[in-house]
């Protein structure tokens, strides 16, 4: 927190410039949350299933532990800087935990109906931007658990950190005293016009006598960091726009989605047998599914198609656990989506995701995206709808590594998670992937009237993990 200007209240934290480039990109079609599905076993609970009530104390006695969720957005005047985290005084946890109940029979078709229609909601920008959903009725006895979050608050990483507060390694759980709260008062406005102006003048000045004194301390470093930088924005700016796709097509506000999921020990199988990382083997089988969904409508590929994939890579360390908001880079992936063997399809990916690094790509894109720091906030808004109407990229694929050990929420062992991400203006297909418990959870999220046959890529996931198993074992 920050001294006020005016001596009568305290200024809050200000969005960083990616976290507000979240806001500036969601429009009445392009909501901008993400969410995270979680499939409960209650019957490691002995006292019978968990109930909306008994999350709801976990939630109010863990919260603390997170404070961003008991905040709200509030934008400074005229627009002329990025807006700041403000507690909310009327947080009521009641409105943000909901409970409902599947149609029968309740499989994972019912499931995916469920949170894709919650998917398609827009979160409310006057109250804390989040949302969890407990939803009774699966098969089996099984419970789910959805949770909704808008992507100007947390990244997938920052996401995990925070299911590790709700979630415990036992059954039984540790206990965690809730806390007092009260508010802070929220800022005048005047207060974060003053710090603003201030803020525009003063952070330019210490950036630049900072970038003066690394040079001067280590001009070698400097020039190497420089040079990189450079590389990686001109591979960004070389590779120029994506292929033509049958994603590429303005998005409505309606969401598909689609899950499955495959033990974690099946992808370290493919990349010990033949080579890559478990993140190249997850590129593997969705650029096969690709293949086998374009086969499926019947658009011809030859051994060139390629389809261009964004991959978002995180950029924390230990100094971040439980630090909200978004610390992630890109990288640009040309997936080959054209007839070949799945074991040269994953050769193919790991020698491109190998050059890709010695492009500095993440740390281009990385400079690209911090540009919004320094611009007034209607250039950085229209800097990032421009962007995201133009073909740039053709998907997202996103891999979000988490712990590999039994969770239970509330006592109920979490069986699989699936995240949704969500779509751009014209990119109308999402892929995301949790590995958590040992199993790898897939999320497919797709713009409503562009992909019907969303299932498709569903299965073709599975049969392309399966064939590279094969492959695998030759």
């Amino acid at each position: 927190m920050l001294a006020s200007p005016t001596g009568k209240a305290t200024v809050p934290e200000r969005l960083s410039a990616l976290d507000a480039q979240f806001l500036h990109l969601e429009t009445p079609s392009v909501h901008m949350h993400v969410a995270g599905l979680a499939v409960l076993d209650p019957s490691s609970r002995p006292q019978g299933p968990p109930t909306l009530e008994s999350i709801e104390q976990v939630v109010r006695d863990r919260i603390h532990l997170v404070p961003r969720f008991r905040q709200k957005i509030v934008p400074v005047p005229f627009g002329i800087a990025r807006p700041v985290w403000v507690d909310d005084p009327e947080f009521d946890l009641g409105f943000h935990l909901r409970r409902a109940a599947l149609p029968h029979p309740g499989g994972r078709a019912e499931l995916a109906d469920y949170v894709q229609r919650v998917c398609s909601r827009p979160l409310d920008h006057s109250k804390s931007l989040w949302e969890m959903y407990l939803i009774e009725g699966l098969l089996d006895g099984f419970l789910g658990l959805l949770w909704k979050v808008h992507h100007a608050m947390i990244d997938g990483m920052s996401g995990i950190d925070i299911a590790t507060v709700l979630l415990d390694f036992t059954p039984e759980g540790r206990a965690v005293e809730a806390q007092p709260w009260a508010p802070k008062p929220e800022p005048l406005p005047l207060d974060l016009l003053v710090s603003a102006v201030r803020e525009q003048i003063a952070n330019p000045i210490r950036v630049g006598i900072e970038t003066l004194e690394t040079v001067v301390r280590a001009p070698a470093a400097a020039a190497k960091q420089a040079q990189a930088l450079a590389e990686g924005v001109a591979s960004i700016v070389a590779a120029g726009n994506a292929p033509q796709s049958p994603f590429n097509r303005p998005v409505g506000p309606n969401r598909r989605f689609a899950m499955t999921e495959a033990p974690v020990c099946d992808f370290k199988e493919v990349k010990n047998a033949l080579g890559g990382t478990v993140n190249d083997v997850v590129l593997a089988i969705v650029a096969g599914s690709l293949h086998k969904f374009l086969t499926h409508r019947g658009i011809p590929t030859d051994a060139s198609t390629t389809f261009r994939t964004m991959v978002p890579v995180s950029t924390r360390d230990d100094s971040h656990r439980m630090a909200l908001g978004n610390r992630v880079s890109n990288i640009f992936v040309d997936l080959p989506v054209g007839p070949m063997a799945p074991a040269d399809r994953l050769k193919a990916i790991v020698q491109f995701t190998k050059d890709l690094k010695s492009s500095h790509q993440a740390i281009g894109a990385s400079a690209l995206m911090d540009i919004g720091t320094w611009a007034p906030p209607t250039l950085h808004a229209l800097a990032a709808r421009l962007a995201s109407r133009s073909r740039l990229i053709n998907l997202v694929v996103s891999n979000v590594p988490g712990p590999q050990v039994p969770l239970y929420l509330d006592g109920a062992r979490v069986l699989t998670t699936y995240p949704m991400m969500p779509l751009a203006e014209r990119c109308a297909l999402s892929i995301a992937c949790t590995s958590l418990g040992d199993v790898m959870g897939f999320g497919i999220t797709t713009d409503w009237d562009t992909l019907p046959d969303i299932d498709v890529l569903a299965r073709g996931l599975q049969e392309s993990l399966e064939e590279l198993k094969k492959a695998a074992r030759a």
